[in-house]
């Protein structure tokens, strides 16, 4: 194991571990929150898009597992032990492996949304080659650094090429999705202002996960290659996986609405007359339990937009008669 000494500034080792650790736990508990707001809120969607959902919190409770196994080597048992800071404990199967294979389920999904959106196989094609390269490197990568046994030995030729491969074709593919999705986004708008505001909504979040997982990515590479045989590289590594698996489950509960919230698809004069029945039916409901039963079905608190789309983008024309409204129950 390669010494270090102990006139080294400490912080620059032990700092960017700390920092990563965290913010993996909070990227983690973020994810927890995600994926319980889609069990409430889609229990029809597609068996398989379920099996993605599932199996990639699967996949990142293990890697949270690992990570807070060598957080507690590092920082418990190995407290002051500068070996122990160093070693690389599981960071080999944690950071490249884990992080390529949930980034490639990710971007597959993105490939399979632009196939649906283009009708094209050249792009999602691309995209896919792409994300498996990508994928290829971060396991050799995973390999040469399980070999190199110690986090700051890491700066030598083959290990650089292997990252160089992974971080670059992995930010390469975030573009080209961000880019793609954006335009066939654009091109799907029927004019209709419900479908205006929804579009802009799906590019808005398409544009800022696309650009902050391929930051992310870059950003590791430029660490790497700036700060070598120390552990700078380590705080956006460490955070890769839970970002691409966060931006996965936005994209899924981004159909969820909030009546009344700022991206709610209803006109000011609709949210103005739900909103007085809606005191009216609670004001009703003080009365008594009896009362709100009688007042049952004469209420319209909900109300649903004329236009949504379904888990795969397509645009759903719904009836656009004033029996769309639907009159729900004052509870």
């Amino acid at each position: 194991m390669q010494h270090v000494s102990t006139a080294y500034p400490i912080e620059r080792l032990s700092g960017p571990l700390i920092v990563a650790y965290l913010l993996h736990w909070g990227l983690f508990g973020t994810l927890s929150t995600q994926l319980y707001l889609y069990y409430l809120a889609f229990p029809k969607d597609r068996q398989s898009t379920k099996c993605l959902v599932y199996g990639i919190y699967i996949v990142e409770f293990v890697q949270t597992t690992l990570v807070t196994h060598d957080a507690f080597a590092t920082f418990g048992y190995g407290f002051g032990d500068m070996e122990a800071l160093t070693d690389m404990h599981f960071n080999w199967l944690t950071v490249p492996i884990t992080s390529a294979a949930v980034a490639c389920i990710g971007q597959t999904f993105y490939a399979y949304r632009i196939f649906m959106l283009s009708k094209s196989q050249i792009v999602p094609i691309f995209v896919t080659c792409v994300s498996l390269t990508s994928s290829v490197a971060a396991i050799i990568t995973g390999v040469y650094s399980f070999q190199a046994g110690n986090i700051i030995k890491l700066n030598n030729r083959k290990t650089s090429i292997a990252v160089g491969f992974w971080c670059g074709a992995s930010a390469l593919s975030d573009i080209v999705i961000a880019i793609c999705m954006t335009f066939y986004l654009m091109r799907s708008d029927t004019g209709f202002r419900r479908t205006r505001m929804l579009v802009t909504k799906l590019i808005r979040l398409t544009i800022e996960t696309g650009f902050v997982t391929a930051v992310v990515a870059l950003l590791n590479l430029i660490l790497f290659f700036a700060f070598p045989h120390q552990t700078f590289y380590g705080t956006p590594a460490l955070i890769m996986t839970k970002l691409y698996a966060n931006t996965v489950y936005m994209v899924l509960n981004s159909r969820i609405q909030i009546l009344g919230g700022r991206d709610a698809y209803m006109s000011l004069s609709d949210m103005g007359i739900t909103s007085t029945m809606t005191r009216d039916a609670n004001s009703q409901m003080m009365q008594g339990s009896r009362r709100t039963d009688r007042m049952q079905g004469r209420v319209p608190v909900v109300a649903i937009t004329k236009e949504v789309f379904d888990d795969d983008f397509k645009m759903v024309r719904m009836n656009d008669k004033p029996q769309d409204k639907i009159r729900g129950y004052a509870a």
